[in-house]
């Protein structure tokens, strides 16, 4: 039964139709409903990592990230998935995407459009500076410590843990220390 465990997560997996978020109210209606449950909700929005490979499809993938986090008005976290996917892509290349400075990405984009679109890359690449919102945790499911990264933050996010009452460590093995 829904709310009969109190430390349990209840993913929800959206499909990747953003009109559901931008033009249909349905999704904020869901959202609230749930809280009014007392549930504590996070939007985690997640991008494949194959995007970065083609910088308009970056864009428009931390558009719609943005476009979420606005639209549904909860804590959010972006993720960009399916790292065990890029094959020898450097670390350090791929670090610039996950809080990105569109500004420094714009000549590449720029070199990967014909001409006329550079004044829109502009004006979209000063939105995404503009609202500074998006940055991307990396994914990748076959790292546990990775796994682990992206639900600490959804738990900073929810504040889960935050009502309990601390607990003294038990004493799991009698130690002499006098011994030593």
């Amino acid at each position: 039964e829904l709310g009969d465990f109190e430390d349990d997560y209840l993913i929800i997996d959206c499909p990747g139709q953003i009109e559901l978020y931008t033009h249909f109210p349905i999704m904020k209606r869901i959202c609230e409903c749930f809280q009014r449950l007392n549930f504590r909700i996070c939007g985690v929005f997640l991008l494949e990592s194959q995007f970065v490979q083609d910088k308009s499809k970056f864009f428009a993938g931390v558009l719609s990230a943005m476009s979420a986090m606005i639209s549904l008005e909860i804590p959010h976290i972006n993720v960009m998935s399916k790292m065990d996917l890029l094959g020898k892509v450097k670390r350090r290349e791929l670090e610039r995407y996950f809080d990105p400075d569109p500004l420094l990405l714009t000549e590449e984009v720029n070199a990967e459009t014909n001409p006329k679109f550079h004044k829109l890359n502009k004006a979209i690449v000063q939105l995404i500076d503009d609202y500074n919102m998006v940055s991307f945790l990396p994914l990748n499911i076959n790292d546990e410590e990775s796994v682990e990264v992206v639900l600490s933050h959804i738990d900073n996010a929810t504040q889960y843990g935050e009502d309990l009452e601390p607990r003294e460590p038990e004493d799991d093995f009698d130690y002499d220390y006098e011994e030593q």
